[in-house]
């Protein structure tokens, strides 16, 4: 191909970048092409992760700052913002918002792209740890609203839970008992949020929590004080919800 042809793919991929169209994208590929470091091979499967990526994040703009075209190359420089607001890879939306800037490479065979190799921040694991925060909060806000069904839906059904070093849960419904337990018990109870941090799909929250003991927890019989719990919860995530939970704790 001469540098003009390639500069006229190149054209048309930009405008139909900018107008979300996977299906013109797609006819741009080649049956065979690759994008370089995914798994992800040939048309269909580039054009599923283009329109995804459009309906995921819908006000998605990119701006090209530098452009180098030859026979069969072409090289960029980009930047793009864009709100994630549908769902993309398993990660539902977190409403977070990119600021991304980026370089890309595309090998061109008769005007088709037959390689794309992007370089850019992880932005697949920004959303993952947005969202596994999103999810913590989501369970403190729950249980502090004593809401059994919002936060049911943040537990998976085969949930663990352990409690300083006791394995104490084996499933949703076994943790949605305790926690109806221990609201029962203390009807006022409030959990605060200390520290949430988050590094791949492990959350760690640090807590204290109040409340009035009214009613037997563990045993021990209602008192009518007020008591509070330190304690620090460790989460692991999978496929967007709680699937494992060590809670270490105690009363100061």
């Amino acid at each position: 191909m001469s540098i003009q042809e390639t500069r006229n793919l190149w054209e048309e991929f930009k405008a139909a970048d900018q107008a979300h169209d996977a299906e013109a994208i797609s006819a741009m590929y080649a049956e065979d092409v690759v994008f370089t470091g995914t798994p992800l091979r040939g048309r269909a499967a580039l054009k599923q992760l283009d329109a995804t990526f459009y309906a995921a994040f819908p006000d998605y703009r990119r701006e090209y700052l530098t452009e180098v075209i030859g026979d069969d190359t072409i090289a960029f420089v980009h930047h793009y913002t864009a709100t994630h607001t549908g769902p993309w890879f398993g990660i539902e939306p977190t409403g977070m918002r990119l600021d991304v800037t980026g370089c890309s490479v595309m090998k061109v065979r008769e005007r088709h792209f037959l390689e794309v190799q992007i370089f850019q921040p992880d932005i697949m694991g920004a959303l993952r740890r947005e969202a596994n925060l999103q999810l913590v909060r989501r369970l403190v806000d729950a249980e502090n609203a004593g809401d059994v069904d919002a936060y049911a839906a943040c537990i998976a059904a085969n949930a663990e839970v352990w409690v300083n070093g006791q394995q104490t849960q084996t499933s949703r419904e076994g943790q949605l008992a305790s926690m109806q337990g221990s609201l029962h018990a203390f009807p006022d109870w409030h959990r605060e949020t200390l520290s949430l941090t988050c590094d791949g799909d492990i959350a760690v929250l640090r807590w204290r929590g109040t409340g009035t003991h009214l009613a037997d927890w563990a045993g021990i019989p209602a008192s009518g004080t007020g008591v509070e719990f330190h304690g620090t919860s460790t989460v692991e995530v999978e496929r967007g919800l709680m699937r494992r939970i060590w809670i270490d704790m105690d009363m100061a």
